[in-house]
C-alpha cells in the first residue's frame, strides 16, 4: 500500500468511530512508514528494510497503553491508524517482524538504492491488489474533503488572518 490507500481507509474507518481525531488518525495511518523508511535507511543502509520497530505489534501494544493509561483521544485516534497500516500492509505474512523480537531479529532485504525501491513502489501501481486500495483511499480523501470544505476554509481564513492593532500582548 502507498500513501492514499493508508491515508483514506483509516479515514474511512473512523465512520465506526465518530469521535477519533481525523489528524491524529491520518497521521497514526503512515507513522509506521515515517517511523522505519528512515531508519532502514540509516541502520540497515537499504529504505528496502522499511518494516522494523513501527511494523512490530510491540509498537502498537505501547502505543495503545499509552493511550489508554492518558485517556487521550488523539492518542487513541494514532494508535488506531497504526493498526489500520498494519492490517492493509498485512503484517500477519511476515510474523517475524511483526511478533519482534520474540522470533528473532528482523530478516535482511535485499540491498536497492532509493530511486530503484521507489520505481518498484511504483511500479506496484500495475496490480489491482495496490492499485484498487489507492483509487479507494483517495476517493474517499476527496469526498471528505468536499464534505468538510466548510471547516477547511474556516481554518485556513483563521491561520490566515492576521492579529489586529492594538490586540497584542506586547508592552507599551
Amino acid at each position: 500500500m502507498l500513501l492514499f490507500a493508508h491515508v483514506g481507509l483509516a479515514l474511512a474507518t473512523a465512520r465506526l468511530y465518530n469521535r477519533l481525531d481525523l489528524l491524529f488518525l491520518a497521521l497514526g495511518s503512515i507513522l509506521p512508514d515515517i517511523i522505519d523508511k528512515p531508519l532502514g535507511l540509516l541502520l540497515f543502509g537499504s529504505p528496502n528494510m522499511g518494516r522494523t520497530f513501527a511494523h512490530t505489534l510491540l509498537f502498537l501494544l505501547i502505543l495503545g497503553a499509552i493511550s489508554l493509561r492518558l485517556r487521550d483521544i488523539r492518542l487513541a485516534s494514532l494508535t488506531w491508524g497504526v493498526l489500520v497500516h498494519l492490517i492493509l500492509d498485512s503484517m500477519w505474512s511476515s510474523p517475524v517482524i511483526l511478533l519482534w523480537p520474540l522470533l528473532g531479529g528482523f530478516p535482511p532485504a535485499p540491498y536497492l538504492d532509493t530511486l530503484t525501491y521507489l520505481q518498484i513502489l511504483l511500479s506496484g501501481l500495475e496490480e489491482p491488489g495496490i492499485l484498487i486500495p489507492e483509487l479507494l483511499g483517495l476517493g474517499y480523501i476527496l469526498i471528505l474533503v468536499y464534505l468538510k470544505r466548510g471547516l477547511i476554509w474556516a481554518e485556513i481564513k483563521r491561520l490566515l488572518r492576521r492579529p489586529e492593532k492594538g490586540t497584542g500582548t506586547g508592552s507599551a
